[in-house]
């Protein structure tokens, strides 16, 4: 897990028939954003990788942990974004009729998901646990990002991401993040 990852350019990567690509829950935020979210910046770099991506024949994958993240992330900003003024707390907004929408909107956008890519998790024993949470302990990574990466190495794919922090663990990353591209050379 020390060794720094390789990225790519996603705007110039050749994708190549049946490639795995585990796309991070950043770039289905971009891809499929919730409606509070003004148009990100990266939206347009992103939906142009994905639909290289399917011209091309490779494999677009999901895991559980991507899925729960895109679920909570794309809630949580409908809810800062519209919602937090009439429901201080989240919960509160969360189990509202106001928040039985968005959810069933998030929900709908995750059957979307499901139906573009395919799902892939790693059971957890085939998982490196000591060198994740070495990783995790020293403040390397989060531990779901190290789960991720986990994921592609013992899978052979390449992660399509925005996370600028996606630096080390061996694998190829996919990007259009510029800082990632100038630390992972």
């Amino acid at each position: 897990m020390k060794m720094k990852n390789r990225a790519h350019n996603a705007a110039t990567y050749n994708f190549q028939a049946g490639e795995s690509i585990l796309i991070d829950a950043n770039v289905w935020l971009y891809l499929a954003p919730p409606a509070a979210q003004p148009s990100p910046r990266w939206a347009s770099a992103y939906s142009g990788t994905f639909a290289r991506l399917l011209r091309a024949k490779a494999r677009p994958l999901v895991d559980c942990l991507i899925l729960s993240e895109y679920l909570n992330r794309y809630v949580r900003i409908e809810y800062d974004g519209s919602w937090k003024g009439g429901y201080p707390r989240f919960k509160d907004f969360r189990q509202s009729a106001d928040g039985a929408g968005v959810l069933r909107a998030a929900v709908a956008e995750v059957e979307q998901i499901l139906k573009a890519a395919s799902a892939r998790d790693t059971p957890l024993p085939n998982m490196d646990l000591p060198s994740v949470l070495a990783v995790v302990q020293n403040g390397t990574i989060d531990f779901n990002d190290g789960l991720l990466i986990e994921n592609c190495r013992i899978n052979g794919g390449k992660l399509l991401t925005n996370d600028g922090d996606m630096t080390i663990g061996g694998i190829d990353v996919l990007t259009a993040n510029s800082a990632l591209l100038r630390n992972c050379p």
